[in-house]
């Protein structure tokens, strides 16, 4: 549950608290007042993609700040456990900073974290249905999730994914190492011919920055030996030397040491630092004797450089993705060069995969098959209840025919002598199993049902998404749930129909909905009313919980306007009452 948001310059929002509560939470206010712009605000706290335009005009940063209950979302605290991230009784803070620069700085309980972790844990979080939810109901990957969560087989369907992806894999080992014999013979020898050149190179790791450094050290190396022969005699080869004078430093100190306190220790710090200077000296001369002009050295470091770019070019950009390719290659080559028994096995395992693959998609396409009925019973009571009386929605479940018709040798390898069996093969098999899912709208009785994208309207996109969400919900733990717009194109009854549904979600979770309906409004446990004021020549949004006689001026500006009248305030009264009363 959302407990308390906190805006700061984030659009025209200079600084807004609010704290929700319980049950339903509905925002009312003049059209442009700033409700979607904090819906705006909870989107980016989640992760969502913000530009620098959000913060306010003579700001440097805007910042929002979250404060969230989990103590009925298990997932949520199972994923930030698994992050090392403290919750201190279930309470969940999350801040997120957008800077002018581009920067944005999130962090989860005072801890740093990235953007990607706040997207995971937004859909546990909040559920923001909006205009962009209408536009994802035409996308038929939903219908196809929304059917098994209202069948209760998610969890039949991420292990026919799992095999899938497992027999996926198998297959495309398996066409790897059955490319028609030319095909396979081209690209053997590319191999060999890649592999031969780079271990006849034979690369190091770290060979080509030695050699780099190497190069610059023999390139340099005139320079070097006359700055390292100079400072050598400095310290031990001129007259008056360093290590001469330190010598003689010595020699003067020592004859009276006895007559100045202290005097012997500095004698010996002096001691100290001719040994050190000796160090130093023998270092420069063993360097200097060490060191080689050999111009054939140089042709040789050059000459291996080049090779080492040539690589670089042709496998992959640096030394280590050469032997990573290398790696690849070898691997890639065994494959191919697979044994007969091998191959067999490895086919053997394909078939056993597939399968079990077939078996449990076919289960679960009876599963879904058989609720069927019952969803399209329940959605038409939905339909009805939020003003879509004599609607219905037909959800067919369709299968793909495979245009191969089991003529690759691949399809004929799994031919069973079972002609059920056979026939079965020839559908596409995805990771979401056998079945096409789609909801098709017959909006009035008597019509034929069609695609939804074709017939239903941004108004009944709204109550069909409701009627789902309704449905699917089932009183288990979710997150908080935002409404933008679920009131678009409906009025009267209709509007009051979709309050009732809105307060009934409200009572297994937190909802909280942006609306101009004053039916809606009237149903609601919190009532804030979002307004802008100009002060100091700026525009800045402002929220305020609505109580008492501030709730019914609110219902009465809904109802009849600005100047609204006795009988107007008379009408809200009565909502207010009548929804106290329900």
């Amino acid at each position: 549950m959302l407990i308390e948001l906190k805006i700061e310059n984030f659009g025209i929002i200079d600084s807004l608290q609010l704290r929700c509560g319980p049950g339903l939470n509905v925002f009312t206010g003049e059209t442009g007042a700033g409700k979607s712009l904090i819906l705006g605000a909870v989107d980016a706290v989640l992760g969502a993609r913000t530009g620098t335009g959000v913060v306010r005009n003579g700001s440097h940063r805007a910042a929002v700040e979250a404060l969230f209950d989990t103590s009925r979302l298990q997932r949520v605290n199972e994923i930030l456990t698994g992050r090392g991230i403290p919750l201190e009784d279930h309470f969940l803070s999350i801040r997120r900073e957008i800077h002018l620069e581009g920067r944005s700085r999130p962090t989860i309980n005072g801890m740093t974290v990235t953007l990607g972790l706040l997207r995971s844990l937004a859909p546990y979080l909040v559920d923001i249905h909006g205009q962009h939810e209408h536009q994802r109901l035409l996308d038929t990957e939903t219908h196809l999730q929304s059917l098994d969560t209202f069948a209760g087989t998610g969890q039949l369907a991420d292990e026919v994914g799992e095999l899938y992806h497992q027999y996926a894999t198998l297959r495309n080992r398996l066409r790897m190492v059955t490319l028609e014999s030319d095909e396979r013979e081209r690209r053997l020898d590319y191999l060999r011919f890649a592999l031969d050149e780079i271990e006849s190179f034979e690369p190091a790791e770290q060979e080509f920055q030695e050699l780099t450094q190497e190069k610059a050290l023999i390139e340099n190396s005139g320079k070097l030996y006359l700055d390292l022969c100079q400072a050598y005699a400095l310290l031990r080869e001129q007259d008056q030397s360093v290590s001469d004078s330190l010598e003689e430093t010595m020699g003067l100190l020592s004859d009276h040491s006895e007559l100045l306190n202290g005097l012997e220790s500095y004698i010996g710090q002096v001691r100290e630092a001719g040994y050190l200077v000796e160090s130093v000296a023998d270092y420069l001369r063993t360097e200097k004797e060490s060191l080689q002009f050999s111009p054939e050295r140089l042709e040789d470091v050059e000459e291996r450089l080049v090779g080492y770019q040539k690589l670089h070019k042709k496998y992959g950009g640096s030394t280590a993705a050469v032997l990573q390719t290398q790696q690849q290659y070898l691997r890639e080559m065994s494959s191919i060069e697979m044994s007969e028994e091998e191959l067999s096995l490895l086919r053997s395992r394909q078939e056993v995969v597939y399968t079990e693959l077939l078996e449990k998609a076919e289960e679960l396409s009876r599963r879904r098959r058989a609720i069927v009925p019952a969803l399209e019973e329940r959605l038409a009571e939905e339909l009805s209840a939020v003003g879509m009386p004599g609607a219905r929605i037909q959800v067919a479940v369709r299968r793909e025919v495979d245009s191969r018709k089991l003529e690759s040798k691949e399809a004929e390898s799994f031919e069973s002598g079972n002609e059920l069996e056979d026939r079965r093969n020839r559908y596409v098999i995805t990771e979401k199993g056998l079945d096409r899912v789609e909801f098709l709208l017959a909006a009035n009785a008597g019509e034929g049902a069609q695609a939804l994208r074709k017939v239903a309207s941004g108004g009944e996109l709204s109550r069909i998404t409701l009627a789902l969400k309704t449905i699917f919900l089932g009183g288990q733990p979710t997150a908080t749930m935002i409404f933008d717009e679920v009131d678009a194109g409906v009025g009267g009854e209709v509007a009051h129909a979709i309050g009732n549904r809105l307060r009934n979600l409200a009572r297994q979770g937190q909802v909280v909905v942006v609306t101009h309906l004053h039916q809606i409004a009237s149903l609601a446990d919190h009532h804030y009313r979002i307004y802008k004021e100009v002060n100091g020549g700026r525009t800045a949004s402002r929220i305020r919980r609505l109580q008492g006689d501030a709730r019914l001026k609110e219902m009465a500006r809904m109802l009849g306007g600005e100047s609204a009248g006795r009988g107007v305030m008379e009408h809200a009264r009565e909502l207010l009452a009548r929804t106290r009363a329900s």
